[in-house]
């Protein structure tokens, strides 16, 4: 089966999506099952050849080469972009996270072929992702600001709950979590940022709760 009709498949299970007669006890029958048609039966049909399938157990691309382009904008260091979040957040300005997030082009030659899912055999490109990422930025900035909007937040640090990937052209930050304290004096764990990434000394949001 291909992989993207398989993740489909799965994820159309994890939500709950199942046949109309799911539930019901189907009838009895004696009689044969029919045969299935597959593309296997077509003449011709050679399987698909993984060589790069070790990948997804690296998490990276190991062959993918070192590239030019550097980040543009973003913040000097994370305690940087925690401030530069807090101030986008009691302006509620959701054109103001999204400028700290990488741009398309960034995602698409330095993120994107470093990535397992990039490689040939799942039949993926950087265009298929990049509206689903683009998607889950801009509604994660839309609704954080609406969460957090009408206090002034002064930061205090950040705080990571996962590990540091490394990769050949950047490094990714997991497990975000900002505190701040807002203006009536009640401190808040900020998490709707699940990822920044750094290249070069610059950080940018890679990916956000939606």
């Amino acid at each position: 089966m291909h992989p993207v009709l398989r993740n489909l498949l799965v994820s159309l299970s994890l939500m709950g999506v199942v046949p109309a007669t799911a539930g019901t006890t189907p009838p009895v029958t004696s009689s044969p099952s029919p045969h299935v048609i597959s593309i296997k039966d077509s003449p011709g049909y050679k399987p698909l050849t993984d060589r790069d399938s070790l990948t997804e157990v690296l998490g990276r691309r190991p062959d993918a080469k070192r590239v030019k382009l550097p980040f543009g904008g973003g913040t000097r260091s994370l305690d940087d972009m925690g401030r530069a979040v807090c101030r986008a957040l009691h302006e509620g300005s959701p054109d103001s996270l999204k400028a700290l997030c990488i741009s398309m082009d960034e995602f698409r030659f330095i993120l994107w072929p470093e990535f397992p899912q990039s490689r040939p055999a799942t039949g993926l490109h950087w265009q298929d992702a990049w509206p689903v990422l683009y998607g889950r930025l801009n509604g994660g900035s839309v609704g954080a600001t609406r969460e957090f909007e009408g206090h002034v937040y002064q930061f205090e640090r950040i705080e990571r709950t996962a590990e540091t990937k490394e990769y050949r052209n950047f490094k990714l930050h997991n497990g975000i979590t900002i505190v701040a304290k807002d203006d009536e004096g009640q401190t808040h764990r900020i998490t709707f940022i699940r990822s920044i990434a750094e290249r070069k000394g610059r950080f940018k949001i890679y990916s956000m709760r939606d």
